[in-house]
């Protein structure tokens, strides 16, 4: 019995949409939803016109598992379309997303059900969650942290991107007011939807590592930093320009969020040798606020890529020879 039963009138239902193309790892997604506390779902998975052997492992799984999971076919047309064709064929009153290549935890569905029961306020719940390699090693340290804030998010989201579809569970009503994911983006849809929906519902968080998000290269947040990076400040600044009264009251910290954002994508052009591209986007920081960093930058696109690598691999190897003094 699930510790949380006694505080429900009845078993919610879960609708878990899982969109794929050509995912390897869709198997172990499966898994990790039928293997959940929480046994009342059912598993939707949108085929984004795969062309590997994704239908015949989804059909093995549907013969161990009669009637827990629902297949659809599509011809290839993107992530967020996916989502959406997996709204349409949903009706239960919870919706949950998890991407092909992430894999949940076993109590991440009852102990969001149980924030719901336990705060009426609130329109959707994530979590916090680990980072793995390709192989399902969890990475440490990784850079990217999620921010744990609930109630009023908007702000907080704006300003670092901290929501992983993952994560996320939904009521079915939040859809009225927030609308689908915007078919015409090929990346950042994510983004986009949640954006909208922190926007008009109140979020709650549960404080614990749920699930387990797979960062490697192959991954469609990982294929294209230009394109992911356009589309992001796009994003933005449609979202701020639709939205007069907070970008009135938000002005200051909006413009200090779009300096950061054009400085990432120029320091990522530095990284690839792209140093006319790396200028533009340094100028574009400085355009919404003066950042220090941008003038030394500005002198590294001067430099040629291979006496910026000398001088960086040279500065690093001192740094770790004054460590080692220091040290012994």
């Amino acid at each position: 019995m699930l510790k949380y039963l006694s505080k429900f009138t009845h078993m919610p239902n879960v609708d878990v949409i899982i969109p794929t193309h050509n995912c390897i790892f869709i198997a172990e997604a499966i898994e990790s939803v039928i293997h959940q506390t929480h046994q009342n779902i059912n598993i939707i998975i949108i085929d984004d016109g795969s062309n590997n052997d994704t239908r015949d492992t989804v059909q093995r799984y549907r013969n161990l598992y009669p009637g827990k999971i629902i297949y659809y076919y599509q011809h290839h047309q993107g992530p967020a379309a996916a989502r959406n064709t997996g709204f349409k064929k949903s009706s239960n009153e919870y919706i949950a997303f998890l991407d092909a290549d992430d894999i949940w935890l076993p109590e991440k569905i009852e102990k969001q059900l149980l924030k719901f029961k336990n705060d009426l306020n609130i329109g959707f719940v994530y979590c916090d969650n680990y980072f793995i390699d390709k192989s399902g090693n969890i990475i440490k340290d990784y850079v990217r942290k999620v921010k744990l804030v609930e109630g009023d998010i908007l702000l907080d989201f704006f300003m670092d991107f901290f929501l992983i579809t993952s994560g996320i569970m939904l009521k079915r009503s939040c859809l009225e007011r927030t609308g689908m994911f915007d078919e015409n983006l090929e990346v950042g849809e994510d983004f986009d939807f949640f954006l909208r929906l922190a926007q008009n519902y109140k979020a709650g968080v549960v404080k614990e590592k749920l699930f387990k998000r797979r960062v490697w290269k192959e991954s469609l947040s990982k294929q294209d930093y230009e394109k992911n990076q356009k589309i992001d400040i796009s994003t933005l600044k449609k979202f701020y320009t639709d939205n007069h009264d907070f970008y009135s009251k938000y002005k200051k910290i909006i413009k200090k969020r779009l300096s950061e954002m054009y400085f990432k994508f120029g320091y990522a052009y530095l990284e690839n040798c792209r140093n006319l591209k790396a200028i533009k986007q340094f100028l574009n920081s400085s355009l919404y606020e003066f950042n220090p960093k941008v003038l030394k930058n500005l002198v590294a696109c001067l430099m040629p890529c291979k006496i910026r690598k000398y001088f960086r691999d040279k500065l690093k190897l001192n740094n770790l020879y004054k460590y080692f003094l220091k040290k012994y």
